[in-house]
């Protein structure tokens, strides 16, 4: 890598005040060996304690550290897509505020991505979570890799090294409900995607953000944005109960013919099929009603992030 290669680092913060001056100090440290440009940038994502007022001080120090702070709370996946839209790097590089991802690590991802590759993704050979968290980390991996169509062998993370090119793509797409690895997935190759391993360390200060309330958010703007499931699915159901429907309407027909005393089934059964099938009706007009919702959404009033405050 050459010495004059500008680098860009970008770190959501939120409620991390405990772990921002060692983190930009050992950023700071590795990133002066590998290259004389870089810059850190941190993006508050409306932190609840002194997060903010920690970064004013670190960016009063040293101004290679930039600084956001949103609004209101976005979510990881929009405070890094503002920080894709301030930063001026070669190579972008993205990792968490919470140390379990050692800024040592990113000379492998730099020395990987350029094998030629658009994207690495950093692959933990231990992570260093809870049973619960690692079960429901694992299984919504699992999902995204089927909802993206990623082959399996590509791990994803927030710990990854982008190039510039690749993150001019994902800001062009102007989508209010962001989530990084479909606008990954759409800017590049999965051919020119790959992994690295990296060392995952264990938490020091607070517990993870991420929980079943965060992760039912993520899955439901990943089926209902990058995806037509919930349409496949309730198409695929409505026309095996029509199928059905007229099989077994055949079936009373013939019934019928065979022994004229045979009559149709009462008013109970009558109700159970109107019930359910007024039920299914409903349910896929809410299916299409929050399509168009979030249609609604995206062209009237959507907003990926807010701007609060910067110093850049």
């Amino acid at each position: 890598m050459r010495a004059n290669q500008q680098v860009s680092v970008i770190i959501p913060v939120y409620n991390s005040e405990k772990t921002l001056v060692e983190l930009t100090d050992r950023l700071t440290v590795i990133l002066s060996k590998i290259t004389k440009e870089y810059e850190l940038i941190l993006i508050d994502d409306c932190s609840s304690d002194n997060s903010w007022q920690v970064l004013k001080e670190l960016h009063q120090k040293d101004k290679k550290i930039k600084i956001i702070h949103l609004q209101k709370n976005f979510g990881q996946h929009n405070a890094i897509l503002c920080g894709f839209n301030h930063a001026n790097g070669e190579y972008i590089i993205t990792l968490d505020d919470d140390l379990q991802h050692p800024p040592e690590e990113i000379p492998k991802l730099i020395s990987k991505i350029e094998e030629g590759y658009s994207v690495v993704y950093g692959k933990y050979k231990i992570k260093h979570h809870s049973r619960i968290e690692n079960f429901f980390s694992n299984r919504f991996q699992m999902f995204i890799h089927y909802i993206l169509e990623i082959p399996n062998t590509i791990f994803i993370s927030s710990f990854a090294i982008f190039t510039s090119d690749v993150v001019k793509n994902i800001i062009s797409i102007k989508s209010s409900y962001v989530f990084l690895p479909a606008l990954v997935r759409r800017s590049v190759l999965a051919n020119k995607i790959t992994n690295v391993d990296v060392i995952h360390d264990p938490r020091k200060v607070g517990k993870s953000n991420y929980n079943i309330g965060k992760y039912l958010p993520l899955s439901l703007n990943l089926i209902i944005n990058y995806s037509v499931l919930p349409l496949l699915i309730v198409g695929i159901f409505g026309i095996l109960i029509s199928v059905m429907s007229f099989c077994y309407g055949i079936y009373i027909i013939g019934r019928y013919l065979i022994d004229p005393t045979n009559t149709l089934m009462g008013w109970n059964s009558l109700m159970v099929a109107l019930t359910f099938l007024g039920g299914m009706i409903l349910f896929s007009i809410a299916i299409i009603g929050e399509y168009l919702r979030r249609i609604l959404t995206e062209v009237s009033y959507g907003q990926q992030y807010v701007i609060g405050e910067m110093e850049l």
